[in-house]
């Protein structure tokens, strides 16, 4: 009986931690599965990242009221730029197969900001908006006010770790949503007016490190429990018209000296 009583106690115990842990994995900021890459910016390319999902489908429209976010209701993805370059973002709804196998339908009408700079990556530990650090940060910024979170949809943000690194700067570049939102303050700016579950925005951006952040638009979804959201996102890249034109130029001179060997070869 003592010893049934001390396993249950064990396992129960295990089972908390690791509820713990997974609930303070999901506040952190972090890029897993999301990394579009490096792109060069001389090139066309593009990538596309599907099966992930957000939790809730408020997250994003949540950080553009006056007591912002909560970054875990978003997803972060990066992605960077060795040349400066036209740079189209596109976010859409996508069924998700959660780890136990449940296929879990779309149905979100997504938005997305556009930072430049990374969180603090390992091994460094990770940014979450209940490090002591982020609520100073929170306080100082919004003047003592009252905050949700840290995200901010529409400007530029800040939010650190547990170890007192310098904190990480979000410097915002631009945002786009689905759709056309007023929750009582007047129509949010970015909508592209037609809520069918995708939206994309193209920005020209210079050579660097840039974040993406991405979550819902129902600014009335923020009661728990929270239902998961599949999402699709690509990046795709255009060179800058000289470095295009350069490029088209360098293959042109590459085929005439390819047909010249190949007539001298004949002749």
């Amino acid at each position: 009986m003592k010893k049934t009583l001390i396993k249950n106690l064990v396992m129960y115990s295990a089972v908390i931690f690791a509820s713990m842990t997974a609930l303070q994995a999901m506040a952190h900021i972090g890029y897993g599965g999301r990394d579009f890459g490096s792109f060069t910016g001389a090139t066309l390319e593009s990538l596309t990242i599907s099966n992930q999902a957000v939790t809730g489908s408020h997250g994003w429209i949540d950080g553009t009221d006056a007591d912002w976010g909560d970054s875990h209701r978003l997803r972060a993805y990066r992605f960077h730029l060795d040349n400066d370059a036209d740079v189209s973002i596109s976010f859409g709804d996508l069924a998700y197969t959660t780890s136990t196998g449940t296929s879990v339908l779309g149905g979100i009408n997504p938005g997305f900001s556009l930072y430049s700079g990374l969180a603090h990556l390992a091994p460094l530990g990770a940014d979450y908006d209940s490090a002591p650090g982020s609520v100073a940060l929170r306080d100082a910024d919004s003047g003592g006010a009252f905050t949700e979170g840290s995200f901010r949809a529409l400007t530029d943000w800040r939010i650190t770790n547990d170890n007192n690194d310098p904190a990480t700067v979000f410097t915002y570049v631009g945002s786009a949503y689905d759709g056309s939102v007023d929750y009582g303050s007047g129509v949010i700016a970015g909508g592209d007016g037609i809520a069918d579950n995708f939206v994309s925005q193209s920005f020209h951006l210079t050579a660097g490190d840039y974040t993406i952040f991405v979550g819902g638009t129902d600014y009335s979804d923020q009661v728990a429990p929270w239902d998961s959201y599949g999402l699709e996102g690509v990046v795709s890249v255009v060179p800058e018209p000289e470095i295009y034109a350069m490029l088209l130029v360098g293959l042109g001179l590459v085929s005439v000296c390819a047909n010249r060997r190949q007539n001298y070869a004949y002749s």
